[in-house]
């Protein structure tokens, strides 16, 4: 394995009960044009080993997104990959609502321009290719909801400081109580250990940092790879 490249996470948990809870909550799949998309991603990153959050955090997050008031009208996503997430995020924001997402992959973007086409959402969502740290700061909005999903990329092995270069980048592009949500806090486990790992580094003071961000309030959830959401106060 290259010294700076970290395992994806499985889509699918191998946990039983997480297992259990998507299948009672797949009761409440429609058959839509929009979830065959969905589905047919989902095996496509399953084959291809592209990362992505997976059916049950999916859920969880269009969740959690619902029930915010006002509702969720600006969303960021970072880090688009094959825009499994941004699909996920666009369903639940309706179409009032707007996706803008990051991917630094040219060829996963264009990709992903083609899937979010497909599932009938390119309204609703905005493909920028590039560096999150060039493009981010030139960004003057201010979101509802952040979903950042980066950290264990390669990008990251560079520099461990880069996490929390990003967490401050994302605590500013955030609206008053707006939502932060940070996938992968837990590395597959390798936060509780000595690592040599740039990107793990990264991670362990970034969960160290919002834990305790005097602009946030945060929780940590613990099922998949390890859930943060965070409310600006």
């Amino acid at each position: 394995m290259n010294p700076t490249s970290l395992p994806i996470v499985p889509q699918i948990s191998d946990d039983q009960l997480e297992l259990y809870a998507l299948q009672i909550m797949k009761l409440q799949e429609d058959d839509t044009p929009l979830q065959r998309i969905l589905h047919e991603m989902e095996a496509i990153a399953q084959a291809e080993s592209v990362p992505i959050i997976g059916a049950l955090e999916g859920r969880i997050i269009s969740g959690l997104i619902s029930m915010r008031q006002p509702p969720v009208r600006q969303v960021l996503d970072i880090g688009t990959a094959i825009g499994y997430s941004a699909i996920w995020l666009a369903r639940v924001i309706g179409v009032e609502g707007h996706v803008t997402t990051i991917e630094i992959d040219p060829l996963r973007a264009d990709r992903a321009r083609e899937f979010v086409r497909r599932a009938g959402v390119e309204s609703q969502v905005e493909i920028i290719t590039g560096d999150v740290f060039e493009i981010l700061p030139g960004l003057s909005r201010k979101y509802d909801v952040i979903f950042q999903d980066v950290m264990k990329h390669v990008y990251f092995a560079q520099d461990d400081s880069l996490a929390l270069k990003l967490l401050e980048l994302s605590v500013e592009h955030l609206a008053q109580r707006g939502i932060l949500l940070t996938d992968n806090a837990f590395c597959q486990g390798k936060v509780m250990q000595l690592t040599e790992y740039n990107q793990v580094k990264g991670i362990q003071a970034y969960n160290a940092a919002i834990a305790t961000h005097p602009k946030l309030n945060s929780l940590l959830f613990p099922f998949r790879d390890g859930l943060w959401y965070s409310r600006r106060r």
